[in-house]
């Protein structure tokens, strides 16, 4: 079940630091953010002995998914956890930190413990992916051998960090993308009506008066001014 090593990768944390470092500006230059983020975690489980693979979550629209799920062994105990709503995923985004999941810990869990199970997972350290206050998600680390995972604690939130970063690049390309698009519609919207008016005009009323038109109409039919003055561009054409 060992999600592939690279025997020539990293095992100190100053190498970690190091490729963390080229992986930091591979995702300045990129729109394939999910990829950042899940080759973070796979960086995390080559510098770390301990661990064998990894998962990403993300919250999007409040809702849990796991990103490169084709590409994740431990896939299915993630989404158990999205569907039971409870799990070491949900108690690290819920508690903002680290939570470390051995043999004695995952007895709190038997659900969750018989997945594990079933995936040959006997240890798990999950840490939130988190700016300022938001919570973004989570990466999960797992290992299918029992070694001590709260040693590896510090590695694996640095990994976070850069995760984290990424994700928050990720959402500020999302709402930035949506502001051109909003202001695009308003070009838009403004220039019909703007056209709208000006056949009015045309036809003897003054541009307050046009606009008052365009108005009322938009009210009494109960429609957008918008699409009033588009409905009047388009007769006019036809």
């Amino acid at each position: 079940m060992e999600q592939e090593r690279d025997a020539g990768g990293p095992n100190t944390v100053a190498a970690l630091v190091g490729d963390l470092s080229a992986l930091s500006s591979l995702m300045l230059g990129t729109d394939a953010l999910d990829r950042v983020v899940w080759e973070a975690a796979v960086l995390a489980v080559r510098a770390i002995e301990e661990v064998d693979g990894c998962g990403v979550t993300v919250l999007r629209d409040g809702e849990p998914l796991s990103i490169m799920p084709t590409e994740s062994l431990y896939a299915a105990i993630e989404n158990f956890q999205y569907e039971h709503g409870a799990g070491p995923v949900w108690q690290a985004m819920r508690e903002r930190r680290a939570v470390v999941v051995g043999r004695d810990e995952i007895s709190g869990w038997p659900a969750y413990a018989r997945v594990a199970e079933e995936l040959g997972i006997v240890g798990s350290l999950v840490v939130p992916l988190s700016v300022g206050d938001d919570v973004l998600g989570a990466m999960s680390l797992y290992a299918a051998t029992a070694v001590d995972l709260h040693a590896v604690r510090d590695r694996a939130e640095m990994v976070a960090d850069l995760a984290s970063t990424a994700l928050s690049c990720m959402a500020r390309h999302v709402r930035q993308v949506e502001l051109s698009e909003e202001l695009q519609y308003a070009l838009e919207s403004r220039a019909v009506i703007e056209q709208a008016k000006g056949m009015l005009m045309m036809r003897g009323q003054d541009a307050e008066a046009a606009f008052a038109t365009l108005r009322r109409a938009s009210q009494n039919h109960n429609v957008k001014l918008r699409t009033v003055a588009a409905m009047l561009v388009e007769m006019r054409g036809a």
